[in-house]
């Protein structure tokens, strides 16, 4: 009898730059582009989560609040098998594309949501989620 798969509870990122481009990052030893953000702790609300996750993989000083959040979403992980996330979504304008990669981010990359590489490997939740999402929220 197959299990049922184990969730993982995130909280994650639209950031959006004043080009209306949004950031993607991609964690070493993987494939996928992703939205930046982490597990959650379970002393942490997603907003401090989201908060400390932003500092240690992109050097990024947040303060995320519930009037940034876009809502809560299920789908397949990406580079856990037989796993699903639970993502805490917070749309977040910043002001600059000059972010880093820091801890285990190996790669970052701004893309237009609407005009990007057909090929660009997407995590599922951010192709079948957070694009669609951003089109929506950036037209």
């Amino acid at each position: 009898m197959p299990s049922s798969p184990r969730t993982i509870y995130l909280s994650t990122a639209l950031l959006v730059s004043p080009a209306k481009n949004i950031l993607l990052v991609r964690k070493q030893g993987t494939h996928f582009f992703m939205q930046p953000g982490g597990k959650r702790e379970t002393h942490e609300t997603p907003e401090q989560t989201l908060e400390r996750e932003l500092q240690e993989e992109i050097s990024l000083t947040v303060s995320v609040s519930a009037h940034n959040h876009i809502g809560c979403f299920r789908a397949p992980a990406a580079n856990e098998p037989d796993h699903i996330i639970e993502a805490e979504l917070f749309q977040l304008p910043i002001q600059t594309e000059m972010v880093s990669p820091a801890a285990e981010i190996e790669q970052i990359i701004w893309i237009n949501p609407f005009n990007f590489a057909d090929d660009l490997p997407l995590a599922p939740f951010t192709k079948d989620t957070v694009i669609p999402l951003a089109r929506t929220l950036l037209s």
